[in-house]
């Protein structure tokens, strides 16, 4: 058998040292850094601080932001609550602080949808979360707009008008009022079947004031404020007031409404929540402001052929155009908030919407 020589026990020594010595420093540097005797744990009290928490385990307290690591709860923060618990733990051969968050399990969750039932009326909604959205237009009959003062001329030699200018109106004037509306028509609904007129919409330009009186129907007027350029012909209306308290307590109509979108405010073909809308149907169907309505999608309409599967070839072609179609039934799209009621029309807002309302929907009780 062959025997080691002492020379070369002498040189595997030499080379296990070698290999041994950087650790032997890294763990007596990281050694010297804790005390002899800390504890394998700490809970932290009421009235620790980190450094006082360091105390139990770091020879020199100051060093812990070096050796501080927190839990993934605490993410980057360096704060410690009463219950956390420290504890050293060697990560590549360098002694760390780990905080865990007392009494906390981390578990990681992922989107859930959850229904709750409503178990009470429908809440009520501040006015200063929704009135943005309303609309400052206004319904009216032809025959009234039709009598209203008009703007004649500027004073001035200013090509538009706005803020500030002065205009002469004429018209039969109401008998008090010198605050005025000034409206410029944009919409006429029909009735149903051609029967009548539910009225016409309105779009408010600007405020006015009468300055002064100039002839039995012509007064002189001050533009107190515009949102548009002010035209020529543009009407003046007594200004409405419309009172709206600072929460609406939203309620079901008390009768069975049957009404549909037939105009929107915004200038797209479609609206989503927070858009106002209007509807074919108001205080003649003892609609009131609050009352809250579904928007439903009409059904499509299709032409029920599995009848006809049972037919010859003949007999399908000569049943062409003579099936009946049939509609579908409607679904539910979101609910609508009225806030602005006339005679045969309503302004709402949308609450809810899970897809682009449309004109043609229809506005049912909820």
């Amino acid at each position: 058998m062959k025997t080691l020589t002492a020379k070369s026990v002498t040189f595997s020594s030499i080379l296990l040292g070698a290999l041994l010595f950087p650790l032997t420093i890294a763990f007596g540097q990281s050694s010297s850094l804790l005390l002899q005797d800390y504890p394998s744990s700490y809970i932290v009290k009421e009235d620790d601080t980190i450094r006082t928490v360091a105390s139990q385990f770091l020879v020199d307290p100051g060093n812990w932001s070096d050796l501080w690591m927190p839990s993934p709860i605490q993410g980057s923060d360096a704060s410690i609550n009463p219950g956390d618990i420290i504890e050293v733990e060697f990560i590549e051969g360098r002694p760390k602080l780990i905080s865990k968050r007392g009494g906390v399990i981390v578990e990681r969750l992922s989107p859930q949808m959850r229904e709750i039932a409503l178990l009470g009326s429908i809440p009520a909604i501040p006015l200063n979360s929704i009135q943005s959205s309303f609309t400052t237009n206004r319904i009216v009959p032809g025959e009234m707009f039709d009598s209203a003062p008009y703007i004649v001329s500027p004073i001035s030699s200013n090509l538009i008008i706005g803020t500030g200018d002065e205009v002469y109106a004429r018209g039969s004037w109401p008998s008090n009022g010198e605050l005025f509306e000034i409206y410029r028509q944009i919409n006429s609904f029909p009735g149903s079947g051609g029967d009548g007129s539910l009225g016409i919409e309105l779009e408010t330009v600007g405020y006015a004031r009468v300055v002064s009186i100039e002839a039995d129907d012509l007064k002189k007027l001050v533009i107190n404020s515009s949102k548009r350029e002010i035209l020529v012909g543009d009407r003046l209306l007594i200004r409405e007031d419309l009172r709206l308290d600072s929460t609406i307590y939203p309620s079901e109509p008390s009768s069975d409404i049957d009404g549909q979108i037939i105009a929107m405010t915004n200038t797209e073909r479609v609206a989503s929540q927070l858009d106002t809308v209007l509807i074919n149907v108001g205080a003649r169907e003892n609609l009131v402001m609050g009352n809250i309505l579904d928007i439903h999608q009409p059904g499509p309409q299709i032409v029920d052929t599995t009848t006809g599967e049972n037919k010859g070839f003949f007999q399908r072609v000569l049943g062409l155009g003579t099936e009946k179609m049939m509609e579908m039934p409607s679904r539910s799209i979101g609910s609508l908030l009225i806030y602005k009621v006339f005679d045969n029309m309503s302004y709402g807002v949308i609450l809810t919407s899970t897809e682009p309302m449309r004109i043609g929907d229809l506005a049912v009780n909820p």
